[in-house]
């Protein structure tokens, strides 16, 4: 890893055992093992290096998601795709996973979404929901909301699958949850 990446992990990790506002830029530098000069050299401020982060993972996140996307050709298996590599990414990214549950909860998300390459995936999902909306294959809604419940929905997944890792696996569980959540999307 370049010193660029260790700050980015460093400050993933102390972001979200400590917070936001507790985690002074010194004590990033030194989980990074790097000096503070260096995490100034890349991130203009503290605020400069959220924002960066914030953006990495979402695009991460996003990029995940849309993973073989293109191989799918049914609608509803488009759906199932999306919700099942974005609950595998949260699990297997937990501290990712945790620090973008933790921005969303904070102004910033409003102004990092602000991003064009963020702007570009949001407009994507939009733009595929409403496709899924005008196929009649889920609720017309909100789009804004819909995307909210179904990303609420998912973190519940990765929650339970968390505190019972064993249903990772379990196929019986993973089409039950399969069906909850697409019944809550049903027209």
């Amino acid at each position: 890893m370049d010193k660029r990446e260790l700050l980015l992990a460093a400050a993933t990790k102390l972001f979200v055992e400590r917070g936001l506002h507790a985690t002074p830029t010194s004590a990033i530098s030194k989980e990074a093992g790097v000096s503070a000069g260096i995490l100034f050299h890349y991130f203009k401020t503290k605020d400069d290096l959220i924002s960066e982060l914030y953006v990495a993972i979402k695009k991460e996140l996003t990029e995940s998601i849309l993973t073989d996307i293109d191989k799918i050709n049914s609608d509803i298996g488009k759906i199932r795709l999306i919700w099942s590599n974005s609950w595998n990414w949260g699990l297997d990214n937990p501290l990712k996973y945790r620090f973008l549950l933790q921005i969303d909860h904070t102004s910033c998300s409003v102004s990092v979404n602000q991003y064009p390459e963020l702007i570009k995936n949001i407009d994507f999902f939009m733009q595929l929901i409403q496709e899924f909306i005008n196929a009649k294959i889920i609720k017309d809604i909100d789009t804004h909301f819909l995307m909210n419940s179904m990303f609420s929905l998912i973190t519940s997944m990765v929650k339970h699958i968390t505190q019972f890792p064993a249903l990772r696996h379990d196929q019986v569980f993973i089409e039950q949850a399969w069906e909850m959540y697409y019944n809550y999307l049903k027209p």
